[in-house]
C-alpha cells in the first residue's frame, strides 16, 4: 500500500512554517499520482492571546486529489526553544496519540522526506524537533479533517509581541478557505496591532481588548500568518521593528506612532477645514448629489471649536461665508442650505478656486488646516497650465496646510493632484466611475477629523539613520497610526523623540528603543522601505525632471527587491517569459502550476493589472498627465508602494533571501550579480552527503537552499551550485 505524509511544521520561535504533503512509498511514484496528491483546502483558527500566552485551536481540511487511498503521517515541528503545553491532535474527531522527537532524531525524518519527495523546502526545518502521528488512509477524492490545540508563550522582543500561526504550505500556491479569529486581551492597555502578511480587520472593543480577524478565499499558501502587537504606555505610543540580516551592512527599520485607544486625556486639536468643490457641468447628475451627501456628512461632524468654509467653483468661484467661520449649530444649518443649492454647470477654474482657499489663511495662523479638494475634470477656465497652477499655489501664503484631493473619473490631471498632495503632506484618492464619491470623502474625513499632533518631526537620538520615508512626517490623528521606514547604520539603544504641535504648543513624546545588531527575520521591513524609497524617487523624477542619479537608484532598488517601475518594466517581461518557459518543460510542470496559481491569487486580490500599470509610462509633462492610464497608474503606485503595509511579491521570478537577490532563470534560482569568472564552482547534488553538510551550516544557508533543488549562490567566499 502506498503511504502519505501530511507535513505540518510548527515552530514557536522567530520562524514558523507549515507543510501539507504526501510521501509515496515504493521505488517510484506512480504516474497517475499528482505531484502533491494531498492539499490543504481549509484553515479555520480560533486563538486567544492573553498578553504573552497564546491558546490556539486550529482546524484543517486536507483533500486527497489522487485516484487511490493514501496513508501516512501528520508532522508538527517544534524547535528546541519552544515552550508548548497541552498539545492535542484529533483526526476526524478522534483523539490521536503521537510521538515527540528531539531535533537529532527528527533530522533523519526530515532528510528522509526530502529524499523521497525531492523537496528542498523542508531543509529549513532540519534543526527542529517534531511531533508526529499516524494518519489512517484517506479515500480517493475525499477529505480528512485534522484539529489540534495547544498553548504557547508568545515571544517578546524590541517592544513587540510576535505571534505566528504556521500555515505555510510548501509546493502549494493557494488555500481555498482561510479564516482566522483572534481574541486579544491584556491587563495593560493595547497599543499597535499589525500584520505584515495579511490585511487584517481590527475591532477595538476597549483599551484592553481587541478582536482581530482575517477571512478570505483563495489565499496565498506560501506564507504564515504573522501578528505583531504592543502595549500602551503613553497617549501616543511608539513601537519598532528591525531587520538586519548581515552585520557588515546597514539595517532596516519600521517605526510606528500609534494613538492610545479610548484615551481622552489629549484634547483634540481645533482645526480649520476648507472644502473646495467642483460644480462644473460634468459634475451633474449622480456625481453632484454624492458630493452634496459627502459635504453634509463632513459639516455635521465638525467640532464646535473648528472653523470651516465651503468654496464651489465652475467657470467662476463662489463661497459660503467668505471667511473661516466657527462650526456652531446655526452656521452648520446655514452651510447645509448652501450645500443643498449646489448645482452643476459651466467650466472648471481650478486655479482661482485653490488660490481663494489659500488666501483664507493668515501667515501667522498656526491652526492646522485641511483643504478637501474635489474635481472631476481638467482646468478649462482661468490659468490652464498645470505647472503654473502648482507654482501659484506654492508661492501663496499659509502654513500648516494639508491638501486632501479627490479625483473623480479619468479626466482629471494626476500630475496636479499628486503634486500638491505630496508637497503638502496630504493625500489623493482616485474615485473610479463606478465608485461612490460620498463613501470616499466621508471615509477619509472620518480619519482626519481629529488631529492629535501636527507639524510632526522625529529624532532618532544616537542612531545614525538615513533614507527615512515618508520624508515629511505626517500628522497624527485619533485612531490612525503613522508608519515610518528607514535605514540605520549603528546599533544599540536610543531614545526616539516624536515632536509636534498641540493647540499651538510644542509637544514631545520619547520612546526607548533598541536597534538590533542582527535580526534575520522581519524581511518584509526591507521590502516596504524599498517600495517607499522608489516611490519617493519616482515622484521627484516626475515633478522635477529626470536626474540620472535618481533613475539609477530606482533601477538598482527595483532589481534588488523585485519592484516594477516605468524604468524596470522589463522585469514584467522576464517574469512572463520565465513562466512560459516553465510551462513548455514537462520537468518543470509543478513549478509552472504553482506560478499559475500565484497569478490567480494576485488577480483575485485586485492586483491583476497592477504590474502593467506600474511598468507603464509615467507622464512627466504636467499638462498630459490625464486619462485612464494616468489615473490607474497613480492609484497603483499608492496601493503597492506608498500606502501598503504588506510587502506583496508581485513578481514570481525574483526573491530577496537573507539579504541576497535571486532570479529564476530556466528553472534555476541564481544569485544576482554573482561573479563566476575565475571562481571554482562547488557542484553539489541535491540530498547527497555534501548537501546535507551544507544545510547544517546555519539558518541563512537553509533559507537559500529552500528556494529549490537547482540553486546557484555564493556563501562564505565559495560559489555553490545545487543540482537535481
Amino acid at each position: 500500500m502506498y503511504s502519505k505524509i501530511f507535513s505540518f511544521l510548527f515552530v514557536f520561535s522567530t520562524l514558523l512554517f507549515g507543510q501539507g504533503r504526501i510521501v509515496i512509498q515504493g521505488p517510484e511514484i506512480p504516474k497517475d499520482i499528482p505531484v502533491n496528491p494531498v492539499e490543504l483546502t481549509s484553515v479555520d483558527a480560533n486563538i486567544v492571546l492573553e498578553q504573552d500566552v497564546a491558546k490556539v485551536e486550529l482546524q484543517q481540511e486536507f483533500l486527497n486529489k489522487s485516484n487511490r487511498a493514501l496513508q501516512g503521517e501528520y508532522i508538527y515541528s517544534l524547535p528546541g526553544i519552544a515552550q508548548v503545553d497541552d498539545f492535542y491532535l484529533w483526526i476526524n474527531g478522534i483523539k490521536t496519540k503521537g510521538q515527540l522527537l528531539d531535533k537529532d532524531k527528527a533530522r533523519s525524518v526530515y532528510e528522509s522526506i526530502m529524499r523521497r519527495m525531492l523537496d528542498p523546502a523542508l531543509v529549513e526545518f532540519v534543526d527542529y524537533g517534531l511531533f508526529r502521528a499516524q494518519i489512517f488512509p484517506i479515500p480517493a477524492g475525499q477529505k480528512r479533517q485534522i484539529s489540534l490545540s495547544y498553548s504557547q508563550v508568545v515571544p517578546f522582543e524590541g517592544g513587540n509581541y510576535r505571534f505566528e500561526l504556521p500555515v505555510r504550505q510548501s509546493g502549494q500556491s493557494v488555500i481555498e478557505k482561510y479564516r482566522i479569529k483572534i481574541k486579544l486581551n491584556s491587563k495593560q492597555d493595547l497599543d499597535n496591532i499589525y500584520s505584515p502578511t495579511h490585511k487584517i480587520s481590527v475591532d477595538r472593543e476597549d483599551a484592553n481588548s481587541a478582536v482581530i480577524s482575517f477571512d478570505e478565499n483563495n489565499t496565498d499558501a506560501d506564507q504564515n500568518f504573522v501578528l505583531f502587537y504592543s502595549l500602551s504606555e503613553k497617549d501616543i505610543n511608539g513601537s519598532l521593528i528591525t531587520f538586519r540580516p548581515r552585520t557588515d551592512r546597514d539595517g532596516y527599520f519600521m517605526f510606528f506612532a500609534n494613538p492610545a485607544f479610548g484615551k481622552n486625556s489629549r484634547q483634540v486639536i481645533a482645526k480649520d477645514v476648507i472644502f473646495v468643490i467642483d460644480v462644473s457641468g460634468s459634475m451633474g447628475g449622480e456625481k453632484i448629489e454624492q458630493a452634496r451627501e459627502a459635504l453634509r456628512f463632513c459639516v455635521n461632524v465638525l467640532d464646535k471649536n473648528d472653523r470651516f468654509e465651503i468654496i464651489s467653483f465652475s467657470s467662476s468661484v463662489h463661497n459660503f461665508s467668505g471667511r473661516l467661520i466657527n462650526a456652531d449649530k446655526d452656521t452648520k444649518n446655514n452651510a447645509l442650505y448652501f450645500i443643498d443649492n449646489l448645482n452643476a454647470n459651466g467650466g472648471t477654474n481650478i486655479n482661482s478656486a485653490l488660490l481663494k482657499a489659500l488666501k483664507l489663511k493668515k501667515t501667522k495662523d498656526a491652526r492646522p488646516t485641511s483643504i478637501v479638494f474635489l474635481t472631476d475634470g481638467l482646468p478649462t477656465e482661468g490659468e490652464q497650465d498645470v505647472a503654473k497652477i502648482v507654482g501659484n499655489l506654492q508661492s501663496a501664503p499659509g502654513k500648516f496646510i494639508r491638501f486632501f484631493n479627490f479625483g473623480v473619473g479619468y479626466d482629471v490631471n494626476t500630475w496636479l493632484l499628486d503634486n500638491i498632495a505630496t508637497e503638502s503632506n496630504g493625500s489623493v484618492t482616485y474615485v473610479k466611475p463606478a465608485e461612490n464619491i460620498e463613501v470616499a470623502i466621508s471615509g477619509l474625513f472620518t480619519k482626519i477629523s481629529s488631529p492629535l499632533l501636527t507639524d510632526c518631526s522625529i529624532d532618532f537620538g544616537n542612531i545614525h539613520v538615513y533614507d527615512v520615508f515618508p520624508e515629511k512626517i505626517p500628522d497624527v490623528f485619533k485612531g490612525q497610526r503613522i508608519m515610518i521606514t528607514g535605514r540605520y547604520r549603528n546599533n544599540g539603544n536610543s531614545v526616539i523623540a516624536l515632536k509636534g504641535r498641540e493647540n499651538g504648543k510644542n509637544k514631545t513624546f520619547e520612546y526607548n528603543m533598541n536597534f538590533t545588531k542582527s535580526e534575520k527575520d522581519n524581511d518584509f521591513v526591507s521590502k516596504l522601505w524599498a517600495n517607499r524609497k522608489v516611490n519617493y524617487l519616482l515622484n521627484r523624477i516626475r515633478f522635477e525632471g529626470e536626474n540620472q542619479e535618481w533613475v539609477t537608484s530606482v533601477k538598482e532598488l527595483a532589481e534588488e527587491f523585485g519592484i516594477v517601475t516605468p524604468y524596470t518594466s522589463y522585469l514584467v517581461t522576464e517574469d512572463k517569459n520565465e513562466y512560459a518557459n516553465l510551462q513548455a518543460r514537462p520537468d518543470m510542470a509543478p513549478m509552472a502550476a504553482q506560478m499559475k496559481k500565484q497569478k490567480e491569487v494576485r488577480q483575485g486580490r485586485g492586483l491583476g493589472d497592477v504590474l502593467d500599470l506600474l511598468g507603464g509610462s509615467m507622464e512627466k509633462d504636467a499638462n498630459k498627465a490625464t486619462g485612464y492610464q494616468s489615473v490607474m497608474g497613480s492609484a497603483a503606485r499608492q496601493q503597492v508602494m506608498e500606502e501598503a503595509e504588506q510587502a506583496d511579491e508581485l513578481l514570481m521570478s525574483r526573491k530577496n533571501i537573507s539579504g541576497k537577490t535571486f532570479i529564476l532563470e530556466n528553472g534555476i534560482w541564481k544569485e544576482k550579480d554573482i561573479d563566476l569568472k575565475g571562481n571554482n564552482i562547488h557542484k553539489i547534488k541535491f540530498m547527497d552527503p555534501k548537501y546535507i553538510e551544507l544545510s547544517r551550516k546555519n539558518e541563512d544557508v537553509r533559507k537559500i537552499l529552500a528556494l529549490g533543488s537547482d540553486v546557484l549562490f555564493q556563501w562564505d567566499g565559495k560559489i555553490y551550485q545545487v543540482e537535481k
